[in-house]
């Protein structure tokens, strides 16, 4: 029996368009999809498609898409269309609906957002097929998708550039119907002519030399899942401290799943995981998704950030992976689209990749449609959108934070008059009876990560990226976290940045930028550990300068 769908009001049967046999779709949600995953025969037919799609990723393979479904199971319910031909798989569509979105039995309760399995794990999105079905499976996919789940937007993160679109755009009704918007991208692809040229740069030479200088540089691939376990805790706090800084984002701490998926996938050879050490310290590392010859950037892009404007530990780190691709065989390394100035500084070549929208609604398709003309007026005027938009959503996000404030003038105007900018001498032999409460950490970014504003001190985004700043200038910061809180945060000012020969000795200056209400009685005794700190190797006094409230003099 042929499967029938809705379209316009006429059902249409769906049959190949050289007359053979019916094509049997059918629309899986939730545990229905579960239970088909779980069939061996339909594994090995999945896998046969995979094989014979010429434009698809690695991150349409059935280990990925099986394994992110699982992980996710709480989070996000499985929405898979199937095609079949006689007893062959022809066509396969895997998407995800948040479970906020429908109940028990796969109902929408109300409408949401459909997005490819994976959602932003997984950089490519789209539906495997063959060249004969590609085009008619996904406007039946689609369909099927739209009568089932009435007002959800439907999207597609990033398309491939071979898969087929021109039904997108020959066909009337879908292209009043779909958001299409194309993207550069930037790869470094191992074959090029301009491959090499990296390999010869002058910045890449020099900066290689300093981190040489710096102690036993090595960098290495990482392929025992012990040894990744026991890098990973310290990559996913490097990354959640750039994001942070950069994004306001903090993907891992708020959400452990991602660490689990990697860790399974790891397990499934779908990861190239390279470190960059200095003394066996990680100054750089990339985590990303490899398959089909590609290495895709994108799961934990990372690096030190300790004098790393001097240092450019990524930078090296990026080039040296793209020479151990090279010479182990590997055609491209993805850089991803975004439009980001170092990529576009290790880019060889460049294509186009789509994001593909199906808005549910009529709101929804303007809101996209004056999005997608804003970025093209964007990118003629040689400007990142991406970059616009985050500095809009970053002065909004201050703006709110400085409202608070002025709501409540009189507790602002109160820590203001507290505050003490006058510089006061530390006496590290003073305050002992105390120094068995304080555990001094220097350059923790752990530390840093716990930040916690009260409601009118600076915000975490603020203080994060000036954090992130400071570090890569070569400032020397020193924490006292405890009980999962940031107590207190003192910069050394006036650190050597950028040279190799030591500096002469100078009085050494500290700015107390930050301390928790509840520690103010211990803050004498955390500013002395610092300075018995600093004295061990330069026996200047030590002067601290307060940007926040607290009692120095003690």
């Amino acid at each position: 029996m042929a499967a029938v769908i809705m379209y316009d009001g006429e059902d249409i049967p769906l049959k190949d368009k050289k007359g053979g046999a019916f094509l049997k779709t059918e629309l899986l949600v939730g545990e229905q999809a579960f239970v088909v995953f779980s069939e061996p025969t339909f594994k090995r037919k999945w896998d046969l498609l995979y094989e014979a799609c010429s434009w698809c990723t690695v991150f349409q393979c059935r280990e990925f898409v099986e394994t992110w479904y699982e992980i996710y199971r709480e989070e996000y319910v499985p929405v898979l269309v199937i095609a079949t031909q006689d007893t062959h798989l022809v066509g396969l569509l895997a998407m995800a609906l948040p479970r906020i979105c429908v109940d028990e039995h796969g109902i929408l309760r109300k409408p949401g957002r459909i997005v490819g399995a994976g959602q932003y794990d997984a950089e490519y999105q789209c539906w495997l097929s063959d060249e004969e079905h590609g085009e008619g499976f996904i406007k039946e996919a689609l369909r099927k998708i739209v009568s089932n789940f009435r007002g959800c937007d439907i999207h597609f993160r990033y398309l491939p550039p071979t898969v087929p679109l021109a039904w997108a755009r020959a066909d009337a009704y879908w292209r009043s119907k779909l958001v299409i918007q194309p993207a550069s991208r930037p790869l470094m692809v191992t074959g090029s002519p301009q491959f090499s040229k990296l390999l010869t740069k002058p910045e890449f030479k020099n900066k290689a030399n300093r981190l040489r200088r710096l102690g036993k540089f090595c960098f290495e691939v990482v392929t025992q899942k012990s040894c990744f376990e026991e890098i990973l805790p310290e990559l996913v706090i490097q990354y959640d401290f750039r994001q942070g800084a950069m994004f306001n984002k903090n993907q891992f701490s708020e959400n452990p799943l991602k660490t689990r998926f990697l860790l399974a996938i790891f397990e499934k050879n779908l990861l190239h995981v390279s470190v960059l050490k200095v003394d066996q310290k990680i100054m750089a590392a990339i985590v990303a998704v490899a398959g089909r010859g590609w290495v895709h950037l994108g799961g934990i892009n990372t690096h030190a950030p300790y004098k790393a404007r001097y240092y450019s530990p990524g930078f090296v780190h990026f080039i040296m992976l793209g020479k151990q691709l090279a010479d182990s065989g590997g055609a491209v390394f993805d850089l991803t689209p975004g439009g980001d100035a170092y990529k576009e500084r290790l880019a060889t070549d460049h294509d186009l990749v789509y994001e593909m929208v199906l808005p549910g609604n009529a709101v929804s398709r303007a809101k996209r449609q004056v999005k997608k003309y804003l970025f093209n007026r964007l990118v003629r005027a040689g400007k990142r959108p991406m970059s616009v938009e985050l500095a809009l959503r970053k002065e909004a996000y201050v703006l709110k934070v400085k409202l608070r404030s002025v709501l409540s003038p009189s507790l602002a105007i109160s820590k203001l008059l507290t505050k003490q900018t006058e510089s006061v001498q530390i006496r590290p032999e003073m305050n002992r009876s105390d120094e068995s409460q304080i555990k001094v950490q220097e350059n923790d970014l752990k530390a840093l990560l716990v930040y916690k504003p009260s409601k009118y001190d600076l915000s975490r985004w603020e203080f994060l990226e000036s954090a992130m700043h400071r570090l890569e200038a070569g400032d020397t910061c020193y924490t006292w976290s405890s009980a999962g809180q940031l107590k207190a945060c003192a910069w050394l000012i006036g650190s050597a940045v950028g040279s190799e020969v030591s500096a002469p000795a100078e009085t050494p200056m500290l700015e107390l930028i930050y301390c928790q209400p509840e520690a103010k009685a211990l803050l004498p005794a955390f500013l002395s550990a610092v300075a018995r700190r600093i004295q061990k190797e330069n026996q200047a006094p030590v002067y601290v300068q307060s940007m926040c409230s607290g009692d120095l003099s003690r």
